[in-house]
C-alpha cells in the first residue's frame, strides 16, 4: 500500500473510534426536607445542581427594551429603523464547554429578542431570532436563535 494511503486511513480510524466515546452524566437526587429550607439537589456536599441564590445572578434588568435597542444600533444595518419584540427577562447561566472543563463562565439575565430589519425600499424581512444575555443592566452578549447548547435557561 501507499505510504500517504496508510496515514489517511489511519488518522481516519482515530477520528472515527475516538467520535464513538460515550459521554455518561449522573443524574441528580432530590432529598427531601422538612421545614421551609431550600432543597438540595445531588448530596448533601455536593455543588451541583444546587439552587442558586437570587444575588448569583445579579439584579434583574429593569431598562433592557432600552439597551438592546442601543446595542444593536451599532450590530446591524438600520438597527435603529428596525421592529424589536421583547420577551421577559429570566435567569440563565453559560458553560465554558466540555474543552474547558464544563464549568460556568457566566451567570445573569437573559431576553429572548425577535429583530424585523427594514430593507433600503422599507419593507421589513423576516424577524431573527436572538438571546441577549445581561447582567445588570449591561447586554453582555447576544446569540442568534433561541438555543444553544452552552446556555441554560433556568427560569423556564
Amino acid at each position: 500500500m501507499n505510504k500517504t494511503l496508510k496515514i489517511i486511513t489511519l488518522s481516519a480510524m482515530m477520528v472515527l473510534f475516538s467520535a464513538c466515546v460515550p459521554v455518561v452524566h449522573p443524574q441528580p437526587q432530590v432529598q427531601p426536607q422538612i421545614g421551609l429550607g431550600v432543597p438540595i439537589i445531588g448530596g448533601q456536599h455536593s455543588t451541583v445542581g444546587v439552587v442558586h441564590q437570587e444575588s448569583e445572578y445579579g439584579e434583574k434588568p429593569l431598562h433592557y427594551a432600552t439597551s438592546i435597542r442601543k446595542y444593536f444600533t451599532g450590530k446591524i444595518t438600520r438597527g435603529n429603523l428596525s421592529t424589536y419584540k421583547f420577551g421577559e427577562p429570566k435567569r440563565a447561566l453559560k458553560k465554558k464547554g466540555f474543552a474547558y472543563g464544563g464549568d460556568i463562565s457566566w451567570r445573569g439575565w437573559l431576553v429572548e429578542t425577535s429583530i424585523a430589519t427594514p430593507t433600503r425600499t422599507g419593507r421589513l424581512l423576516t424577524p431573527k431570532p436572538y438571546m441577549v444575555l445581561f447582567s445588570g443592566e449591561q447586554v453582555v452578549e447576544h446569540v442568534l436563535g433561541y438555543s444553544h447548547k452552552l446556555i441554560t435557561k433556568v427560569d423556564k
